[in-house]
């Protein structure tokens, strides 16, 4: 007979933890399910925190580095550095993140389940039985990535718009240590950017292309070796995975089903980071759910719809970055320094 929970959460990434440790915390039950062997396995963010993600789950100081100043890079090298009074942001140890995240939430009174692969639902009045789990539940959270298991068995809809991220972990490169580089190459980085970003032990070098390029490592790092000597590093560790950028889908809920983090496409159009929505957003769901199952609120869908940030503006920058030359203008001097300064600063400090 299958154990029965108020909630079953697919995915014990950043939303999926957030909301079911608020669940939890709200007296329901809940239980995680996750694919990999354990927790912090095969990473596919970055793990950078905004300020504001810092502010919503504060974790302990050795997992973090604080960054305060971003360097925006044209191909030549030249450079404009931005910073904002008291603004910082946090590379973290992501895998020791995620043990962290996962600890606290079965601290909060979730059950959190590694190696429990999602097959299906079927739904048994009003309780689903997820296929080869041993688990009914009441209401399903699909927090299980771009790709989402979950919105494909209940017909929601799909990320379409997605970029390919590809990290290596590097030794730790001597230098600029609360500074995060942003490289704009239309040649390595086409549709989005590379970065170096000085990580906690290591030095985390990346980038992100749109889905029909090749990422060419070997080739940015090649490009970045004047400036870091990453030639000379040794590589620590790959890892890779799609950044949705299409902004919140249309059909991401229906009846008792809901749809978060990236599976949900809860990620900024322009700068494709999703964790502070991810933790937002989360708990918030997880409020939204335990008052949908304890009385007659509204849809948790229609709660989460509504307080999704617009993102108008970042959608129009999206499409500039993909269509506009913007690069040229930079180096051609069409678009000035300032303006250029003015427009970076607006993308890497404004959450609205």
């Amino acid at each position: 007979m299958a154990a029965k929970y108020d909630i079953a959460v697919i995915g014990a990434g950043f939303a999926g933890l957030a909301c079911a440790r608020r669940a939890a915390e709200r007296g329901l039950s809940v239980v995680v399910l996750d694919r990999q062997s354990g927790p912090g396995e095969r990473i596919h963010t970055t793990g950078i925190l905004v300020k504001e993600a810092w502010e919503e789950w504060a974790v302990p100081a050795p997992l973090v580095r604080r960054i305060s100043r971003v360097r925006v890079y044209t191909p030549n090298h030249r450079f404009v550095e931005l910073d904002r009074d008291r603004y910082f942001f946090m590379a973290t140890d992501t895998g020791a993140l995620m043990r962290h995240l996962v600890d606290e939430t079965r601290e909060a009174g979730a059950e959190v389940r590694f190696g429990a692969k999602y097959l299906g639902a079927a739904r048994n009045g009003a309780a689903f039985t997820l296929e080869e789990s041993g688990v009914a539940c009441r209401f399903l959270v699909g927090a299980d990535g771009a790709r989402s298991r979950v919105a494909e068995s209940f017909g929601l809809d799909r990320n379409l718009r997605v970029l390919k991220g590809v990290e290596w972990e590097f030794e730790p490169v001597p230098g600029d240590g609360d500074c995060l580089h942003c490289f704009i190459d239309p040649e390595c980085a086409p549709g989005y950017i590379g970065w170096v970003v000085p990580g906690v032990k290591v030095t985390q070098v990346g980038l992100a292309v749109h889905r029909h390029h090749k990422a060419d490592m070997k080739r940015f790092i090649a490009r970045l070796d004047p400036l870091f000597g990453l030639s000379r590093r040794t590589v620590l560790e790959k890892r890779g995975g799609v950044i949705p950028i299409g902004g919140l889908l249309r059909r991401f809920h229906t009846d008792r089903v809901l749809l978060i983090g990236d599976a949900a496409g809860m990620v900024s159009p322009l700068t494709a980071g999703g964790i502070h929505n991810a933790y937002r957003l989360g708990r918030l769901a997880g409020d939204a759910i335990a008052d949908h199952l304890e009385g007659s609120a509204p849809d948790p869908g229609r709660v989460v719809r509504r307080a999704y940030p617009n993102h108008a503006w970042k959608r129009a920058a999206r499409w500039s970055f993909d269509h506009l030359p913007v690069t040229r203008a930079l180096e051609a001097g069409l678009l000035t320094r300032n303006l250029f300064r003015r427009l970076a600063e607006r993308v890497f400090f404004s959450r609205v």
